[in-house]
């Protein structure tokens, strides 16, 4: 029996070899491994949702029972408070680093409030915000300003658990719009687009829509339509209308004027329907150039 050992290691610089390798290989699997627990405890430190949370999080989601007490102490986040939900995601998977950035931003302009975020896939993530009020949003777009390889769409506040499913489910349907719409938007918010998102799911009859609301109007300069949409926007006051377009009083008036002018339906018989025709092009200026299908 030991002569034949001796002759299976009879190679010995082989046998050095093999060993050495597999050394080298049992060590890089440590620290792999410890890298592994590292990343996993960093990321529960930030309130990272793990794989399990996730598919609780699917759960809630697509409007499973769930028991409020159940949902909290497997997310380890509070749910009888008020919540935003935000969806950020990058068209170039190459920009995921700018991604994380985006997201370690928005925590900082949250400060004060908790913070949960799931990993949706490779390019994009999900984050709720709460607090005792309705969380201001202002800071996070403002953040998000400067994230140029960033999209987020943000739903609507919402409080408990049905609100934390609601604003999620708002946030998905603003990203749905702007890629539906390939629209270029950095910052969506929901609550400005939902009627617009209802409008636009069949994107022919929304370009239908457009060039029968707004005719020649469809196709006239940009600020014509701005001048019109932001004075619908601001309840037919051109003063106001004037401070946010940074232009004289005069000047809006006449160029809500003209594009009224433009318009196959006036802004007097149907204030609405301009208003969202004007938006949805805003939103996608390309529509109009789509071929009807």
């Amino acid at each position: 029996m030991a002569g034949g050992m001796r002759g299976d290691c009879a190679d010995r610089d082989l046998l050095v070899g093999v060993l050495d390798v597999s050394a080298q290989s049992l060590v890089q699997y440590a620290l792999d491994s410890v890298l592994a627990l590292r990343e996993a405890g960093l990321a529960a430190a930030m309130g990272n949702a793990d794989a399990e949370a996730i598919a609780l999080i699917q759960l809630i989601a697509s409007g499973a029972p769930m028991a409020e007490d159940l949902a909290e102490g497997r997310l380890h986040y509070r749910m009888a408070r008020w919540h935003v939900g935000l969806v950020l995601w990058i068209d170039d998977p190459l920009q995921v680093d700018a991604l994380d950035e985006a997201i370690a931003a928005v925590r900082s302009a949250a400060a004060g409030r908790s913070a949960l975020v799931a990993r949706a896939g490779a390019t994009s993530r999900w984050i709720w915000l709460s607090g005792s009020g309705i969380p201001d949003l202002h800071h996070v777009e403002k953040a998000m300003a400067t994230a140029d390889e960033v999209r987020a769409a943000v739903g609507k506040p919402g409080r408990g658990l049905e609100g934390f499913r609601s604003s999620h489910q708002d946030a998905l349907a603003a990203q749905a719009l702007v890629i539906r719409l390939g629209s270029d938007r950095r910052f969506t918010a929901y609550a400005d687009v939902e009627l617009i998102d209802a409008l636009t799911k069949d994107r022919a009859g929304a370009r239908r829509f457009v060039i029968g609301t707004l005719g020649p109007l469809a196709e006239a300069d940009i600020p014509l339509r701005r001048a019109l949409l932001t004075y619908l926007q601001c309840g037919f006051n051109t003063t106001r209308a004037a401070a946010n377009l940074y232009a004289h009083r005069n000047t809006v008036e006449r160029r809500v004027s003209r594009a009224n002018e433009l318009s196959a339906v006036k802004v007097e018989d149907n204030p609405t329907h301009v208003a969202a025709a004007l938006l949805v092009l805003d939103i996608a200026p390309d529509i109009i150039a789509t071929s009807p299908s």
